[in-house]
């Protein structure tokens, strides 16, 4: 796709998205955006955009970003926060569809999800996932990891349970509901021994946190690592390095130390490795690569698909340098006809290193940028809240 065709799908998306939605309208209107203005790569920091906060559950107006009638509505897609405010964004099942293909494309690219026979993740198993969060405004709500979980049909291994027996005692003796997570650290060794032997094709991921910590106590414990096939992936996504993921809170990681750590535990190399970046509030995905010169993933924004401009922290005006920190915002026309997402100021700070192509990859017509930090506090909960979430620390 040309860079006019993206810009002018994208100009046609904005004045569609003010003329279903008031609360864009009225953005328009502040901004006195002129909808027949021809966009390019020079001024798309004039496009009106949503931040972050009005997604927010306690701001009670995330409904007002619907596109759509609300009967019409697939389900709220809840966002794993670690604030407990979480962001709240109303899809259809066109823009549900979007997002899954925008997923499995990346995964494809940089996982090769379609030679994976195995999956195991460190989340709860799908029937858990089906039964919270909860529901919004009289409509169910589901995580918006849940709506990932479920591209990949194939052979998947879920860590963590919920225990029934600690959930149950609790509730008799506290008259109130608490969630007992746990890994099940006999699960979890008993499938890597199986990938092991039989050098299946397998992906392990989700977590970073749990993973990197799960498996250094699980090398101190039981004094063993694995020689895993050259298939073998590790799959980052969501963060989580500050040591903070969801509602779990441990030390924060080193990037670098994790690479080499679990290079060495599962014998594979850096190039197993592959980090994606998405927001609930925005439909794409970004797949990233481990970078040595950077010592950090390398995310690429395909232009064919959106853009992706940064805003300095305090006075919001863009910043067109590379490797400089600024807000992250992300456009998009595709996947948005169910709410004003078409731009959205996400708070999350990172970096551009290219605006045009990979400087260790060679991929083409692509961002790329490096996820350096939040804007917004990170809280968290610790680890007193779950229960033998790690079942091999000593």
């Amino acid at each position: 796709m040309s860079s006019r065709k993206f810009f002018d799908v994208l100009r046609q998306e904005i004045k569609k998205t003010a003329e279903d939605c008031a609360f864009y309208n009225n953005l328009c209107k502040e901004k006195d955006f002129n909808f027949d203005t021809q966009l390019d790569n020079s001024n798309l920091e004039e496009i009106p955009y949503v931040n972050w906060n009005i997604f927010k559950a306690s701001n009670k107006i995330f409904d007002q970003l619907l596109r759509i009638p609300f009967k019409t509505l697939s389900h709220w897609t809840i966002s794993s926060s670690t604030s407990g405010d979480p962001s709240i964004v109303g899809r259809g099942p066109e823009d549900i569809a979007v997002v899954q293909e925008n997923y499995k494309r990346v995964f494809e690219e940089y996982s090769h999800m379609s030679s994976i026979q195995k999956l195991i993740l460190f989340a709860p198993a799908m029937k858990f996932l089906n039964r919270m969060p909860g529901k919004w405004k009289d409509k169910r709500g589901y995580l918006f990891y849940r709506d990932i979980t479920n591209i990949w049909d194939i052979d998947t291994t879920f860590l963590l349970y919920l225990n029934h027996l600690k959930l149950l005692a609790y509730i008799i003796t506290h008259f109130k509901f608490k969630a007992f997570i746990e890994v099940n650290g006999k699960l979890m060794r008993r499938e890597l021994e199986n990938v092991e032997k039989d050098q299946i094709p397998a992906l392990i991921g989700n977590s970073a946190p749990l993973m990197y910590k799960t498996f250094i106590d699980f090398k101190k414990k039981k004094g063993r690592t694995f020689s895993m096939p050259e298939s073998f992936r590790v799959q980052t996504g969501g963060g989580g390095w500050s040591g903070i993921k969801g509602r779990l809170k441990t030390d924060p990681i080193d990037k670098i130390d994790f690479i080499e750590t679990l290079s060495e535990f599962f014998n594979i190399t850096p190039n197993n490795f592959a980090d994606c970046y998405g927001a609930t509030e925005a439909p794409i995905a970004f797949g990233g690569h481990w970078s040595k010169k950077y010592n950090d993933f390398l995310l690429h924004v395909e232009k064919d698909r959106a853009r992706i401009i940064i805003r300095e922290v305090e006075t919001l005006e863009r910043i067109k340098k590379t490797n400089e920190p600024g807000i992250l915002e992300i456009l998009t026309p595709y996947g948005v006809k169910g709410y004003a997402g078409v731009a959205v100021l996400v708070d999350d700070i990172i970096e551009i290193v290219d605006f045009n192509k990979c400087p260790e990859c060679d991929r083409e017509n692509v961002i790329i940028f490096r996820h350096t930090g939040r804007l917004t506090p990170e809280i968290g909960k610790g680890c007193s809240s779950y229960t033998r979430l790690f079942p091999f620390e000593k």
